[in-house]
């Protein structure tokens, strides 16, 4: 006979699985990163409840991630406590494999967060079957730790429980009112397994937004590492969209004009005066044949990760440089050409900053690049002359 009045103190059970998933989570943590016990085996110990990395997130995610952590496992065990416990025989054996099954079904449930975070973090997939690969084996390491371990808040909670025998032997629902009415009784189960959907669909926003944190401090870590100190670190999980390998609706040049087959495009070294700046370009001709340009190169400019940076160009001259305008320049076999860039000084904080330049004799040609770190930011203003003949040192 089902006699609810029997059940044990849920609450208790669903908080010593709480406080232990999250205990489990430490320990892994610490024993895989710094203790001399091989990982191989502190896995089949202690499940990696929560990923290890979470101890190294950014504040005030590496307290925030394993509470929400632990608040999933706690409503999600009582849900399940109230819904398959009470449903069994009453007896103390049968609610002990009773609660350790739903430690069992709660390790599983508890780390969908974690899933779905990483899931919609990684998309699009490459593949359709790929789609779940972010998740790895989380989930089954979860269920691991309720099969290893649920029994244990089962254990706890169930010696709480002070039932007189000769009411269990008598069949009567006479118990104790400390076990008939814990914290949660009250409260029916639909309103129990609301609340575990919205902790559960918390949680999941904290595991994102944390995830979040930590990919941006990673990134600007990473770039400081690399020496990338202007401009804003690009956000890591913006795809990369770099700028196109040619110009988009460029016309065909007429014939006799220099291509990348004999001429060569030269990248010079930045100069500078108070508050301006300047970089030339030249175009040297290798072949044997004189060859013509006319006009203005084509240009494009991209940040430490690759993507293009939206800056105007301006074909004219600028504080430090002078452009005499377009005209057709024969430059002869061996000669060089050159075209300059000017721009006044750009405020780099919070916006991205070039870090690769890139060029083509004129639109239409493929682009080739440089990395060089520029102060030339998105939104800015760049004047570029046009091709002049020019000397090898110019």
């Amino acid at each position: 006979m089902t006699r609810p009045g029997h059940s044990p103190f849920f609450w208790i059970s669903a908080l010593i699985a709480a406080a232990w998933w999250v205990v489990c989570a430490g320990a892994f943590g610490y024993l895989t990163w710094f203790g001399p016990v091989p990982t191989a085996f502190v896995k089949h110990l202690l499940p990696e409840t929560i990923p290890r990395s979470v101890w190294f997130w950014p504040a005030p995610w590496i307290v925030l991630v394993p509470l929400a952590s632990a608040a999933v496992v706690f409503v999600v065990y009582l849900v399940l406590a109230r819904l398959i416990v009470d449903r069994t025989d009453g007896s103390r054996v049968a609610r002990f494999l009773a609660l350790w099954f739903v430690a069992v079904l709660t390790g599983f449930l508890a780390t969908l967060p974690w899933v779905i975070s990483a899931i919609i973090s990684a998309f699009p997939p490459s593949r359709a079957a790929f789609v779940l690969d972010p998740a790895g084996d989380a989930m089954l390491l979860s269920g691991y730790w309720g099969i290893a371990w649920g029994w244990l808040p089962a254990l706890l909670a169930l010696r709480r429980v002070r039932e007189p025998a000769a009411a269990l032997e008598q069949g009567t629902d006479a118990v104790p009112a400390t076990v008939a009415t814990g914290p949660f009784r009250r409260y029916p189960l639909a309103v129990l397994s609301t609340v575990a959907v919205v902790v559960l669909v918390a949680s999941g926003l904290v595991v994102g937004l944390g995830s979040r944190a930590e990919r941006l401090v990673s990134a600007a870590e990473n770039a400081l590492a690399d020496g990338n100190t202007l401009g804003a670190v690009p956000d890591p999980d913006v795809p990369v969209t770099p700028p196109p390998t040619v110009a988009p609706d460029a016309a065909a040049a007429p014939a006799g004009w220099c291509t990348p087959e004999d001429t060569a495009v030269l990248l010079g070294d930045p100069d500078a005066a108070t508050g301006h700046r300047t970089v030339s370009i030249q175009a040297m001709n290798f072949s044997d044949l004189p060859c013509t340009l006319n006009g203005y190169p084509d240009l494009a400019f991209a940040d430490q990760a690759g993507s293009a940076i939206a800056v105007t160009l301006v074909h004219g001259g600028s504080f430090m440089t002078t452009d005499d305008g377009a005209q057709p320049i024969e430059v002869p076999a061996g000669g060089f050409a050159v075209t300059r860039l000017g721009w006044d000084a750009m405020a780099t904080a919070d916006v991205p900053a070039t870090y690769t330049l890139f060029s083509a004799l004129y639109p239409g040609l493929d682009r080739g690049s440089w990395p060089i770190t520029l102060d030339i930011v998105a939104g800015g203003k760049v004047s570029v002359t046009a091709w002049s003949l020019s000397g090898a040192t110019d």
